[in-house]
């Protein structure tokens, strides 16, 4: 199944058989400090991410400040957090520089639309749809018509939903889309990852396809990219003991190099679909594999048989393999033979 690589414009290509472009997910991460959020910006390019991304929301178009979580209105605790965590307008331009100054992409994933219009006029390489807004159409329309890849996260999503959102960004005429799986357990456990649900979106939708990933470790974005992931998104942090939403369930800066080194590691190792011998095996041909020898010495004349004929190492390309010395016995030898001498097809 070919389905055409996907050209972000910060001219990285992502598609199968291309290197798995692998997203820092900052988040809130930068705890509402702008340095903090420049320096984690820094670490995840030491870490070897391609895209260090943050969450553009405004806490008062994101959620309700009363929610009902036992039959009652009340204030909702998650409303002082979000404004505490929330980018700030100007922070946008700045992080976006800092971002294109060490050669990494900067994203952030739009909230709502005025937030989306902001990323446009920094020109980010793509556009990333949380789980959350799988169904917030008029955002994914918008992302779709700007022209950017979209990164579609697919998180608590049924395959219906999945499909309309792909719907409606087909009829915005985006091209360049990357359906996330996800599970939205902040940690997920492994028994839930479910990658194989990855791949079934793939084939189903024929859209190119990666993996947001909340389980501990990275023993799953390996299993991702082994699948077909060509896009990995892993929570990212500098100190996991600090208080804030992000900060337990993120890699911090020795796990995340770790899966960067392993993901490029595996991606080594995923090259090759004909099965053959590499030219650095072929040595390994000649001293792995056995040959026809003579037993003892045999005399000008004597006519081969099991007993005085042995299968041993080494098979050097004269020599008759192993899988032919049948063909041999009850040959007679045109020579004397000496005893553990490689009989060839000359002597015969």
């Amino acid at each position: 199944m070919h389905i055409p690589p996907i050209a972000l414009q910060s001219g990285r290509m992502i598609g199968a058989g291309l290197p798995a472009y692998i997203i820092a997910e900052i988040g809130s991460n930068h705890d509402g400090d702008l340095e903090r959020a420049k320096k984690l910006i820094q670490s995840a390019k030491e870490a070897g991410a391609d895209a260090a991304k943050f969450q553009s929301f405004q806490v008062e178009k994101l959620i309700n400040p009363k929610w009902r979580p036992n039959g009652s209105w009340e204030q909702d605790p998650a409303w002082e957090i979000l404004a505490r965590l929330s980018m700030p307008l100007e922070w946008h331009e700045e992080l976006s520089k800092t971002a294109k100054k060490i050669g990494i992409d900067f994203l952030s994933t739009p909230f709502d639309c005025e937030r989306l219009e902001l990323l446009l006029k920094l020109d980010v390489p793509a556009i990333k749809i949380a789980s959350g807004d799988l169904t917030y159409l008029e955002l994914i329309f918008r992302a779709g018509k700007s022209g950017k890849p979209v990164f579609l996260s697919t998180g608590h999503a049924l395959l219906g939903e999945v499909e309309k959102a792909l719907n409606v960004l087909w009829e915005s005429g985006c091209k360049n889309i990357v359906l996330l799986h996800c599970t939205s357990l902040y940690p997920a456990d492994y028994s839930d990852a479910s990658i194989p649900a990855m791949v079934s979106m793939q084939q189903g939708f024929r859209v190119q396809v990666g993996y947001s990933d909340h389980t501990p470790g990275f023993a799953v974005p390996l299993g991702a990219v082994a699948l077909g992931a060509c896009v990995i998104e892993k929570h990212f942090t500098d100190d996991k003991g600090r208080q804030g939403p992000d900060h337990p369930f993120a890699l911090d800066f020795k796990e995340f190099s770790d899966m960067v080194k392993n993901i490029r590691h595996l991606e080594k190792a995923l090259n090759g679909r004909v099965k053959t011998y590499l030219p650095a095996e072929k040595e390994e041909r000649v001293l792995a594999r056995r040959a026809v020898y003579a037993k003892k010495n045999i005399s000008k004349g004597t006519v081969l048989t099991p007993e005085i004929v042995k299968i041993v190492r080494h098979a050097y390309p004269e020599g008759i393999p192993a899988d032919q010395w049948e063909l041999v016995i009850g040959k007679p030898v045109l020579r004397d033979i000496k005893a553990d001498e490689l009989i060839t097809w000359k002597m015969i």
